[in-house]
């Protein structure tokens, strides 16, 4: 297959949406697969996960941000977040929250786009699909099925002190204790009370970021 006929895999949640036809338009073959994280496969290792300024905080507030962001990690060597809009702060974050939430992303190593409509975000997902695609060789497994490369240590205590109420130390006893974000997230808000240092304050902190009941 040609690099400028690159081959990206669509979340069937993104796939009656306006940009997966705009990439077909440009030439991309498109496939509509369950994603397990991310809504564009681009590359073997390469994930993006796209997001209207107003579902962009629509997710914060209701706590759906960072776990989404800490499967999309989990689930490549190379995330991107792609957030579609003209207006930044068209939503109910104030404009520093809304940006401290983009800064916390890129310090959590995932990489930031902006685009302004639907046809900038089909140019820059085919275009990265092409540069990733050309410094790709063939695979025989699709990049959703790519085991992903282990992560260092800093990555996932970043991801958790960047929750607002967590400190670096209480995101180093939430992973001593539980061993992986994705467990901190599965378990409840009485199994965080029992972390040292964890009061109801960051339980409710927590909660409020995994999109879970408070304090029990």
């Amino acid at each position: 297959m040609k690099t400028d006929q690159p081959r990206i895999l669509v979340d069937v949640h993104e796939r009656k949406g306006g940009v997966p036809a705009l990439l077909e338009e440009l030439g991309a073959r498109v496939e509509s697969t369950a994603l397990p994280a991310g809504d564009y496969a681009v590359g073997v290792d390469t994930l993006v996960e796209r997001k209207r300024v107003l579902d962009l905080h629509s997710a914060v507030v209701k706590g759906h941000f960072w776990p989404q962001l800490g499967k999309l990690k989990a689930g490549c060597a190379f995330p991107y977040l792609l957030v579609e809009g003209t207006d930044l702060d068209r939503g109910p974050l104030s404009v520093n929250a809304v940006r401290g939430v983009c800064l916390a992303a890129i310090d959590n190593g995932v990489a930031l786009l902006r685009t302004d409509q639907q046809r900038d975000s089909a140019l820059w997902l085919h275009r990265l699909a092409v540069r990733c695609q050309r410094s790709e060789l063939p695979a025989e497994r699709p990049a959703y099925a790519q085991r992903p490369k282990r992560l260092d240590a800093e990555t996932p205590e970043a991801l958790l002190a960047s929750v607002p109420g967590i400190s670096t130390a209480g995101a180093r006893a939430l992973l001593a204790r539980f061993g992986s974000v994705a467990a901190i997230v599965a378990a409840n808000p009485a199994q965080w009370l029992e972390v040292p240092g964890i009061g109801p304050e960051r339980v409710n902190a927590l909660a409020a970021a995994f999109g879970v009941g408070g304090s029990p």
